[in-house]
């Protein structure tokens, strides 16, 4: 079976069952407008889905401002401070690891927030993105001290439970191929990664029921190539209109802004 109709199958499994998976889509790295953040906007309002746009807030311009006015469905998030590796030689990338002293990190989340809001007002959900989507073990515990009521990372959630007032939001399925080009990542183990991930949920025990964690998508509109683009409109055209597929705004799945988008 191709990894298209295994999705399908999976999808359908849902549909039989009644219930549908909630979804969202995060794209990292915005800055500022560009015919590649143009593209995503009019493709993400094409399939009628949310976006949470993670952007640098050191680095973001006010010209990021002016594609979003048509597209109310876009909510920004808070992606670290600069972006800046601050990893220690021989340690992975991370802005807001362990090695640097927690004031320092406290402080340029809440300057990342205060930031971002003082360019794009109420757009920007009090989301952390991590860079790297690495973060030190006492962050989460200063991101509720900087103002922050969610974090979204990669993979899944923590098993630490997260400190009162904050959740976590992360995303699970990336489209890109990091360390064997920088291309789309292979489609069948996409799709392998995408049906293991509904089926889990589907098969969930009672106390943790199908779509208690919504699967993240996670894109990079900046440096996609065509590859990537295509994958991407593939994706979206098999699983923004079914019926087992929900597509909540990102504020209401961690509770921090009513639903505005849409679950076709």
């Amino acid at each position: 079976m191709t990894g298209w109709r295994a999705l399908d199958a999976e999808l359908a499994r849902w549909a039989e069952a009644g219930w549908r998976c909630p979804l969202w889509l995060r794209d990292d790295d915005a800055v500022a407008a560009s015919p590649e953040l143009e593209r995503l906007l009019a493709l993400c309002a094409s399939a009628g889905i949310p976006l949470g746009l993670a952007a640098i807030p050191a680095d973001a311009t006010p010209s990021l401002a002016e594609p979003l006015s048509a597209h109310r469905d876009v909510a920004i998030l808070v992606h670290g401070w600069a972006h800046s590796n601050h990893a220690a030689p021989g340690e992975k990338k991370a802005e807001f690891g362990a090695g640097r002293p927690a004031e320092a990190r406290r402080a340029d989340a809440a300057r990342g927030l205060d930031r971002l809001r003082g360019l794009f007002g109420d757009r920007v959900l009090p989301l952390f993105v991590p860079p790297w989507n690495r973060l030190g073990r006492d962050m989460p515990a200063l991101l509720v001290e900087a103002g922050y009521g969610a974090v979204s990372g990669f993979g899944p959630r923590p098993a630490v439970e997260a400190p009162p007032g904050l959740r976590w939001l992360n995303t699970h399925i990336d489209l890109i191929d990091w360390h064997g080009g920088r291309s789309a990542v292979d489609s069948e183990a996409l799709l392998g990664r995408l049906c293991r991930a509904l089926a889990e949920r589907r098969e969930a025990p009672a106390d943790d029921p199908p779509g208690a964690e919504p699967i993240g998508l996670l894109t990079h509109h900046r440096v996609h190539d065509a590859a990537i683009w295509r994958l991407l409109e593939a994706l979206l055209d098999r699983l923004a209109g079914h019926p087992a597929a929900a597509w909540p705004a990102p504020g209401s799945l961690i509770g921090l802004a009513p639903a505005t988008g849409h679950a076709p």
